[in-house]
């Protein structure tokens, strides 16, 4: 079992580990249009990584909006495995969501963004657990690729790196 000391990875990095993980949570989702939904806020995510423009509050809508919002299609999950997974689609969201809250040097957060800290890693991660096969072994992967694709100009290329890695990008 690999030790994970999340609180040593830059920023960038600890974004990276959530959004490269969340892409195998993708398989999870039984319905096309959950799948569609949980891929393109991660895209968003992924943007954002790239471009560090002011993503914040767009990226906190995609959690929390009252029509569409990945929260309210949480709760309409066909089943608890589902349900798991859109809990580390959320995680990864929220953690997005309030990096970019404090690079645009935010005094203030939406309710939920506010109570997000590097402890949210831990529920994301147990959540990875109880739904992928051999998330030990992703877990593993990911941390050693991100050591060893460490610069932070290249995140679009450490994204398909990582990816094809993981084996989630051929």
């Amino acid at each position: 079992m690999v030790t994970i000391n999340f609180n040593n990875f830059s920023d960038d990095n600890k974004v990276l580990f959530l959004l490269g993980l969340s892409e195998k949570v993708l398989s999870v989702f039984s319905q096309t249009e959950d799948r569609s939904a949980a891929q393109y806020v991660i895209e968003q995510c992924w943007e954002w990584l790239e471009e560090k423009d002011n993503r914040g509050g767009t990226l906190y809508d995609l959690l929390d909006n009252e029509e569409n919002g990945i929260t309210i299609i949480q709760e309409m999950a066909a089943n608890e495995v589902e349900a798991t997974a859109w809990n580390c689609i959320i995680d990864a969201t929220a953690y997005t969501s309030r990096k970019a809250f404090d690079r645009e040097g935010a005094m203030y957060y939406p309710e939920p963004i506010a109570l997000v800290d590097d402890t949210l890693v831990n529920h994301f991660i147990e959540c990875f657990k109880r739904i992928i096969v051999d998330a030990q072994l992703y877990i593993q992967q990911i941390v050693s690729l991100l050591d060893e694709y460490s610069d932070p100009k290249m995140i679009s290329d450490r994204r398909n790196k990582i990816l094809t890695e993981l084996h989630i990008l051929d």
